[in-house]
Formats: C-alpha cells, sequence, structure tokens
C-alpha cells in the first residue's frame, strides 16, 4: 500500500507538473467503475474544463483541488489508493494498461492515469472532504509533522492508547499516513518491538519512537526521490531494512528477521536488536 512516503513524494514530483493544467475529458474503465464513490456518469460529466489548482496529501489520501475555468465552484477529486493504487502521467497515445480505472486527458496532449491492480481503491468527487470522505475528520496529525510536535505533547497523546505498538503507529487518528509497511521500519530504528504494548515503554523508549517516525518518514522520502529510475506508477522499497525481508539478516545486528501473518502484508522484526 502507497502510505505517506511514496504520496509525499509523488506529490512533490507531480504537483508541479499538473498545477495550472485543464482537464479536456475523462474515461473511465466499466469494468471498474464500482471504485467510484460517485455516479460513473456524473463523474465523466463534471470533471472537464476544470483547471487542476493544487495537489495536496491528507495522510494516505491524494486531493485534486479542481475549479472551473469561470467562476469559484472548487470541487475535490480524492484517491485513498490503498493496497494496489498508481497514478501514471503518460503521453495520450501511450498504450493504457490493463488495470486502468479512469484516465483525466489534460491539455498539452497527456493523460493523468489511475491504475489499479487490486481493485481495492476508492475514488471520491466531492464539494466538502471533510463530509464526503469517510474518517476523514477522525485523521490525527500528519506523521511527518511530528518536529512541530513537543516531545512532551506527544508523549501525552500517546499515553492516551493502550494498543499494541504495531497498530498504534497504524491508527490513522493517532497520526495520519503510516501503515503496515513504514510502521516495521519505525519500530526498526527504534529498536521496539512491534507486538509490544504502549503501557510498556520507557521514557527512553517513548523518546526513541518521537525522533523515529519523522526521521524514517523524511530519510524515505529522500531515497524515492533520489531515485535515478523513479516512475511514479510503480513502487520500489528495496531500501528497507526489515519490512518484507523475513528470513534475511538483520543490517543492524545480523540476527535472522522475523515474520509474522501472509507475504502479502507482514509484519516483521528483529528478535535481535528490537526490545
Amino acid at each position: 500500500m502507497p502510505e505517506l512516503p511514496e504520496l509525499e513524494a509523488l506529490r512533490r514530483q507531480l504537483g508541479p507538473r499538473l498545477e495550472g493544467r485543464l482537464v479536456t475529458a475523462v474515461e473511465i474503465n466499466p469494468q471498474k467503475a464500482h471504485m467510484l464513490r460517485y455516479p460513473p456518469e456524473s463523474f465523466a460529466y463534471e470533471l472537464p474544463f476544470r483547471r487542476l489548482a493544487k495537489l495536496w496529501r491528507r495522510g494516505k489520501h491524494l486531493i485534486f483541488d479542481l475549479d472551473l475555468m469561470r467562476g469559484d465552484d472548487r470541487r475535490y477529486l480524492v484517491i485513498n489508493p490503498m493496497l494496489g493504487g498508481r497514478l501514471q502521467l503518460a503521453p495520450d497515445d501511450q498504450k493504457v494498461p490493463a488495470t486502468h480505472v479512469f484516465s483525466l486527458r489534460l491539455d498539452r496532449a497527456e493523460e493523468l492515469r489511475y491504475l489499479d491492480f487490486r481493485d481495492m481503491g476508492r475514488i471520491y468527487w466531492t464539494a466538502d472532504p471533510e463530509q464526503g470522505v469517510p474518517a476523514w475528520a477522525g485523521h490525527g496529525p500528519e506523521a511527518d509533522s511530528l518536529r512541530q510536535e513537543t516531545l512532551a505533547a506527544f508523549c501525552k497523546r500517546l499515553r492516551r492508547y493502550r494498543d499494541e505498538l504495531k497498530d498504534l503507529l497504524r491508527n490513522q487518528a493517532f497520526l495520519a499516513g503510516i501503515g503496515n509497511a513504514y510502521s516495521d521500519e519505525i519500530l526498526f530504528e527504534a529498536k521496539l518491538l512491534p507486538l509490544r504494548r504502549r503501557a510498556t515503554l520507557k521514557p527512553g523508549e517513548e523518546q526513541a519512537l518521537y525522533a523515529a517516525i519523522p526521521l524514517v518518514l523524511e530519510r524515505s522520502i529522500a531515497t524515492i526521490l533520489a531515485n535515478p529510475d523513479y516512475d511514479e506508477s510503480k513502487q520500489d522499497r528495496k531500501f528497507f531494512n526489515v519490512h518484507g525481508k523475513g528470513g534475511e539478516s538483520c543490517p543492524r545486528c545480523g540476527h535472522r528477521i522475523s515474520q509474522l501473518g501472509s507475504n502479502r502484508e507482514p509484519l516483521n522484526f528483529c528478535r535481535g536488536c528490537q526490545l
């Protein structure tokens, strides 16, 4: 699933290339129209002749602000990619992948395509994301904004929860944007076992978690953007330390990396250096 680092990298890459562009037409794959949380015929009718004013992110959602060419009727295209959603900006004569859900045809002979190989993504077209997107209002602070919060404030919020650390990091009400993969990487950085309960943390361990969250997210965004073969329609996580690497050697202590759960959504950690 694309999480905060992938979506933030995508926003930084695509935003400058999309903002100000005119949508001239919309094409929907009828076999995947069920992923639209809006009548497909209305979606295809209402998007054309709007300009992409801004691309931004909230948690694990990407949001496109679209304005009418005349007037102040702003609406929002909100995409939650879930497990298999990807975006592709391509020439309009490039072959459309079989995973195509919909395309926004743009000026300058390009298309913005939403692809989904698991058919799990959710697409919303709304005048107000807070009202039109389920669970939007329940999102907590953005996980990459943690440096703006003091350690004391973080610990105060942290102590409201009793969850296991893995579940806590994935709780969008606690921090928005972290999912299965980056929770493993953050807990590895903090040297904390994912199945530990929050109440077992000592002050020094709370501080380690507080430091690890922005460090891992910022480092991951930088690594993704530094990839010379970066492709917005693909996901490359070779730089991970533990997630998806069950059975391999820990890069920090050499111990074998453990895995719980399926390969589709694994929980990975090192018993040698995570306590």
